[in-house]
């Protein structure tokens, strides 16, 4: 098959159809006689084309006759031969020259023969295929950026592959019609009102917003074209270009090993870091990207799997304990493999561990959750992971002999006191049933409760457990009183810290508990450095909220105030520390309750 360098810029807009161009085969460009046509896009037509002295074949794209009215989308045409004159590199088709013929400018640059990537990669490669092509593709890129090019329209067609004699393919990286200068000055490049510049299943998130775009947005197009290379399928489809795009703002691709088994883990977390949301996640450099790429191809094996056993576990709400698969995490942590909605942060579990030695009953505080899609991301399961609260020196040493297998020889039974204290039973009951839930729970507040209440009922909380202190106790609930004192001390050392208590309201999605910790003098300095910890620990929240921050915003451009408002608070709920999003829910509800409702 013949092709030319030069195919049209993916463009998602609502445009007319390009009319049928003016007959240019068998005309006269400068020295060159126009043989056939090879392609024609939104831009412009590609033609073969051959020199009329020496007989040389070249590729000439000439913009539309109807687009070269418009001097904003000739100046983008122009742009393109500015910017193949700065890349010359072998992986980048060659601009000759440039000229303009009855007001039509065209380009005239190398003619290939060969077959684009989108025609040669039907149905997943092999992965040492696809990596050749994408170290080439890579190098491509590598050159563009040096010169502070951004291609920003990566995709199969716009990569030929042109055969070698020793019967592999060079690539030739094709049509950068929307490639943008990052030195040139804001405001110089030229963007028809409406037009979103790209492919859809090619887009990075920032592509698909007002967010910067710089060559690492190149490198998320080039994962999206790994992930297709080896599974034979984009990580993200939809019917409409929406729901593409919604897919690459706020859904976990699927690992490429989980679509087809025979991508190596290795590149397969490879394309997944290339197409991580956050620009800062990915690989800084197209080059760093390559090296990753054919390092993947020669990765040592798997670790082996953690060292798992299992725990009869009692969780709240269910009327059974369940049987869980745990494995450590460090000497004194457990992750606890759980299907289902695991217990609240900072609240305690009663475990009943079975190790080679036997069983050991035991506490633990919930530290962490994985939920589903984390554990998608993460190529792990879900569940939560829990501290060992016991740290007496005999519990340790019981813990490492039956971890090795040893068996425990039969506890020297301790005296206790003969009777519960039932003054402080009576106190101790009010705690237990607090103690299992969150900050506030344990404090008995509510969530948007003002810093002067948190102290008070600190104070409240301790001068109750103090007097407890100097009376006969069972050993139950001597332990009891000390589980009450260190629950009341966690909650104060978060709830009265401003930075804690905002990090801590964002992961239960209390934003009126932000809201107080902007009125008791979180700056906003503060809240940017909470946020971005926050967004570190859940990734693709602030683009989930990003949606529905739009959403609130054309409800609120048509009146529809009531359903604004909902989306505005789903956006915050999502991303509470985001003060931009606080003031939109903020100002909104504030205009509702002052404002007459219309008879």
């Amino acid at each position: 098959m013949l092709f030319a360098g030069g195919t049209p810029a993916g463009v998602v807009a609502a445009h007319t159809p390009v009319p049928a161009p003016f007959q240019l085969v068998g005309r006269q460009l400068g020295h060159f006689r126009l043989l056939k046509e090879l392609g024609r896009g939104g831009m412009g037509t590609v033609l073969l084309a051959e020199h009329a002295l020496i007989q040389k074949r070249v590729a000439i794209k000439v913009l539309h006759a109807h687009l070269a009215q418009d001097p904003d989308l000739v100046q983008r045409f122009l742009s393109e031969a500015r910017t193949l004159t700065l890349v010359q590199h072998e992986n980048v088709v060659t601009l000759y020259d440039l000229d303009t013929r009855d007001g039509r400018p065209y380009l005239v640059m190398e003619y290939l023969e060969g077959q684009s990537l989108a025609s040669f990669a039907q149905g997943a490669l092999l992965p040492t295929v696809a990596v050749e092509l994408l170290t080439q593709v890579c190098d491509a890129l590598g050159a563009a950026h040096v010169h502070g090019i951004v291609h920003r329209d990566l995709k199969p067609a716009n990569v030929f592959l042109v055969p070698q004699a020793n019967g592999r393919k060079r690539v030739k990286l094709l049509d950068f019609g929307i490639a943008k200068l990052l030195s040139r000055p804001a405001g110089q490049l030229t963007t028809e009102a409406g037009m979103l510049l790209g492919t859809p299943e090619f887009m990075a998130p920032e592509q698909c917003g007002d967010s910067t775009v710089d060559a690492r947005t190149d490198i998320y197009a080039a994962g999206v074209l790994g992930y297709y290379l080896v599974t034979g399928q984009v990580p993200f489809a939809g019917r409409t270009a929406a729901e593409v795009l919604i897919g690459h703002l706020q859904k976990t691709p699927v690992p490429p090993h989980q679509v087809n088994p025979a991508v190596p883990p290795a590149l397969s977390r490879v394309l997944l870091r290339a197409l991580a949301k956050h620009p800062a996640d990915r690989y800084a450099t197209a080059a760093e990207l390559r090296a990753a790429l054919v390092a993947s191809l020669t990765a040592a094996p798997e670790p082996a799997a953690p060292v798992t056993f299992s725990a009869r576990v009692k969780l709240a709400g269910a009327p059974h304990s369940q049987e869980l698969r745990c494995e450590w995490m460090g000497r004194a942590g457990l992750f606890l493999h759980s299907e289902s909605a695991p217990p609240p942060l900072l609240s305690d579990v009663g475990l009943l561990l079975r190790l080679p030695g036997g069983e050991l009953a035991c506490t633990g505080q919930v530290v962490r959750h994985v939920t589903a899609e984390q554990a998608r991301a993460w190529r792990m399961v879900p569940g939560f992971g829990v501290q060992l609260r016991d740290t007496s020196p005999e519990f340790q040493e019981a813990l490492v002999r039956m971890k090795s297998g040893a068996r425990l020889e039969p506890p020297t039974p301790v005296p206790v006191s003969g009777q519960e204290d039932a003054v402080a039973e009576r106190a101790l009951k009010g705690f237990r049933s607090r103690l299992a839930g969150d900050h506030y729970t344990a404090l008995e507040l509510p969530r948007d409760a003002s810093s002067e209440a948190v102290r008070t009922a600190v104070q409240k909380s301790r001068a109750a457990l103090e007097p407890l202190k100097s009376r006969t106790l069972s050993l139950a609930q001597r332990a009891q009183l000390e589980r009450a004192e260190e629950r009341v001390q966690a909650a104060f050392q978060v709830l009265g810290h401003v930075e804690r208590r905002a990090e801590y309201d964002a992961s239960l999605g209390n934003v009126e508990g932000v809201e107080r910790c902007l009125a008791a003098g979180l700056t906003v300095t503060a809240l940017e450095g909470c946020r971005r910890r926050f967004l570190s620990a859940n990734p693709g929240r602030d683009g989930r909220a990003a949606v529905h921050r739009l959403s609130g915003d054309a409800l609120a451009s048509v009146s529809r105030f009531e359903e604004a408002l909902a989306a505005y608070e789903a956006a915050v709920r999502l991303d509470p520390l985001d003060l931009e999003g606080l003031k939109r829910w903020r100002s909104l509800r504030t205009r509702m309750r002052t404002t007459p409702v219309p008879r």
